[in-house]
């Protein structure tokens, strides 16, 4: 990383301190001939160092996207999707030249993405998201038809050999029953509001692809003001494929990459010794 300018500067001085031959230059004005020549000499330093960190930048880039390509490069790609675009011959990459910003943000319609390997099969497995129409603060798939352009694109600029699974579906639901002992002093009906709002806030805004866990979700009730204790009586998710909740047991990743909470049964209990 480059040194500073007076880091740089100041090193100089010290170093002509320590040279006898140069002990004559004594003056401390900020004007001296010798204090401006270092300082010129030090603003030259920094480019110079400035420089080789662009260029260590750019070679890293290189390293990260040489290919065989990792996970991580097919995720940055997805979110670098646009629809109705098409990308320059031989290549993975769009001409923006002449979108602006707004223009380029609206045609990249993937706000969330995930690539991963399945460890059942010899399959990328790419699961993508984007914001509900009506809400821009939750997660949606995306149009069929921005789908199908995904998955034309992917196919293009994918290596070879690679089999890819998107998934771009509707959000796992979930759903849970819980024994709330709140303390007798406190308003239930507040107390159980809170809590409802805990858990949603815990099961819908996980990061994408993020894992659940019950003791997580027990945690974030405890956290709310008058729960005594929390106790999980059940804890079950359904992905949209199917209708099916299955317990949840301890953790799990849901299979679109985020949650909807279906239902919140609470029991709520005045605690008492």
């Amino acid at each position: 990383m480059a040194r500073s300018i007076d880091t740089i500067f100041n090193d100089m001085v010290t170093q002509k301190n320590s040279a006898p031959a140069l002990s004559s230059l004594t003056s401390s004005s900020a004007t001296a001939i010798w204090r401006l020549l270092l300082y010129v000499v030090a603003f030259a330093i920094y480019v110079h160092e400035a420089l080789w960190d662009e260029y260590r930048k750019e070679v890293n880039t290189t390293i990260d996207e040489m290919i065989p390509h990792r996970p991580k490069w097919y995720r940055d790609k997805t979110l670098a999707f646009m629809k109705d675009k098409t990308l320059i011959p031989d290549t993975d990459r769009y001409d923006t030249t002449v979108m602006t910003e707004e223009d380029i943000d609206a045609a990249r319609v993937v706000k969330h993405a995930t690539a991963n390997e399945s460890n059942q099969s010899s399959l990328l497995v790419i699961k993508v998201a984007g914001v509900d129409q009506d809400d821009s603060s939750k997660r949606a798939p995306i149009q069929p038809e921005e789908a199908v352009q995904l998955a034309a694109y992917l196919q293009e600029i994918k290596d070879a050999g690679v089999r890819i699974s998107l998934i771009n579906e509707k959000a796992d639901e979930f759903r849970c029953e819980v024994n709330i002992y709140y303390d007798p002093t406190k308003d239930p009906l507040t107390v159980q509001y809170d809590c409802e709002t805990a858990i949603k806030d815990y099961v819908e805004n996980l990061p994408f692809n993020g894992e659940f866990s019950n003791m997580a979700l027990i945690d974030s009730i405890q956290a709310v003001d008058g729960v005594k204790i929390a106790d999980l009586v059940s804890s079950e998710a359904a992905p949209a494929s199917t209708t099916t909740f299955a317990p949840i047991n301890a953790y799990i990743v849901p299979t679109a990459g985020y949650f909807h909470v279906a239902n919140i049964n609470l029991n709520m209990n005045a605690h008492s010794l």
